[in-house]
């Protein structure tokens, strides 16, 4: 009968491990030593294998947080950028506005004419905060600043370089999350600037009102001019009436013309008449035309504010320019002898009478007291190169007007280039001069010459 051996081996770990032999020979302790040794290969490739792919894993896992990380700051960036754009184009016309009140309020005819200081200073915050350019009163651009353009990163190939690449994400998630609160901030900035030069238009108008309701009205202006200038007061409580700019502008121009027929009427009285005088001189027409220039002047007596048809033409005229996004206001309307009076002698006394008759008429020789001439907008040359005064140049005729004195025809005219002053003559004639290139001295053969 054979003799019985058992074997038994037990491998409790890889580094240490008990063989119990039970009679076992040499040849069975030699397999069972090479059974030890596979076993102990095989545990250990397990071993490093898992601590390999359990390092990948974690590598991945980095660069992918950190990818999600970017892209939301990444988003933020380009939402605050989003937000201060939509701020900047309100800011732009709070601004255009702004500046255009200022330009055209006399400070003489508000209540309070520290409004106008206070609104200018608000307008000086607001460009700062946001990044805006006033070229002139109305005109204003802004700085744009885009986000630098970015694209999504690839995972990269190998765990050192995930773990890199990580890391550069982070940086540039925190630099980016910065750069969004800082454009939050300026947002908020700008916001609140555009809000408070609002609210300073606001007072502005509102001085000018109280300012309005308060005032005497002088006794012997016609009643055609206190009725204007009682609904322009009105008007200025009214959004609906028209801009900021425009209302105070509308209600500015009204006073002046209660002024202007003030003094006429005056004038009249003091003559004891209101149809002659002044040596015999009369109105000239020539072609049917009320010629007024150097050469041709008005009797003192002369005109009661802007004419109906004038004023009826302009309204069509600027009805229309602010359909295709111009705004035209009229600046400086009728004019009284009386008034021509002190606005010559003023220009005279600063630069001398031969500077002041290239560019104001003489009492009596002023296209505005005939009541069918006004100046526009901004009373400078730059206003022929604005959007306004290009439109202008190009169009007023179709409502009945030319502009008096074209560039290059001081020698003809008698006044350097003035694109913001208008004179109404009727569609049929003011297109017939435009259509000749002519001024209206050429067009009608006449001088413009001081006697």
């Amino acid at each position: 009968m054979a003799t019985c051996r058992t074997h038994v081996f037990t491998v409790p770990a890889l580094t240490r491990t008990t063989l119990v032999f039970m009679g076992a020979s040499r040849k069975d302790r030699a397999i069972a030593r090479r059974t030890f040794l596979g076993f102990a290969a095989v545990f250990t490739t397990a071993g490093v294998v898992g601590t390999i792919t359990t390092d990948n894993a974690k590598a991945r896992a980095a660069f992918d947080d950190a990818l999600a990380e970017w892209v939301a700051s990444a988003d933020a960036v380009d939402e605050s950028s989003a937000a201060f754009s939509a701020a900047q184009t309100e800011a732009i016309a709070a601004a255009a506005e702004a500046s255009t009140v200022i330009e055209v309020t006399n400070a003489e005819m508000l209540q309070d004419s520290a409004t106008l200081d206070t609104l200018r200073a608000s307008l000086d915050a607001l460009v700062a905060a946001g990044l805006l350019t006033i070229a002139a009163p109305g005109e204003v651009t802004a700085t744009t600043t885009a986000p630098d353009p970015r694209s999504t990163p690839d995972v990269p190939d190998g765990r050192e370089a995930q773990l890199a690449q990580a890391q550069s994400l982070t940086d540039d998630a925190a630099h980016l999350s910065e750069t969004a609160e800082t454009s939050e901030r300026s947002t908020s900035e700008l916001e609140a600037a555009t809000t408070a030069a609002l609210a300073d238009i606001d007072a502005v108008v509102a001085s000018a009102a109280a300012h309005g309701a308060a005032v005497e009205v002088p006794s012997l202006a016609s009643q055609e001019t206190k009725d204007a200038y009682a609904a322009a007061v009105a008007a200025l409580g009214d959004p609906a009436a028209g801009s900021a700019s425009q209302r105070i502008g509308a209600y500015q121009q009204s006073w002046t013309a209660v002024q202007d027929s003030q003094a006429a009427a005056e004038a009249a009285q003091a003559r004891g008449n209101s149809g002659g005088g002044d040596d015999g001189v009369q109105p000239t027409y020539i072609n049917g035309i009320l010629i007024v220039n150097k050469t041709y002047r008005l009797p003192s007596w002369y005109g009661n504010g802007l004419t109906g048809d004038t004023l009826a033409a302009f309204e069509r005229m600027r009805a229309e320019a602010a359909s295709v996004g111009h705004n035209l206001w009229i600046a400086s309307g009728f004019r009284s002898y009386a008034t021509q009076v002190k606005v010559y002698n003023s220009y005279a006394s600063r630069d001398g009478s031969a500077a002041a008759d290239r560019y104001s008429a003489r009492p009596g020789h002023s296209e505005h007291q005939s009541g069918l001439a006004f100046d526009l907008n901004t009373i400078t040359e730059a206003f022929g190169y604005t959007p306004e005064g290009q439109w202008v140049a190009a169009n007023a005729h179709r409502f009945g007007f030319i502009v008096r004195y074209p560039q290059g025809k001081e020698g003809v005219t008698g006044y350097i280039w003035e694109p913001w002053h208008l004179r109404y003559l009727g569609v049929d004639t003011a297109t017939a001069v435009y259509n000749s290139g002519l001024s209206l001295e050429e067009y009608l053969g006449i001088t413009s010459v001081y006697s």
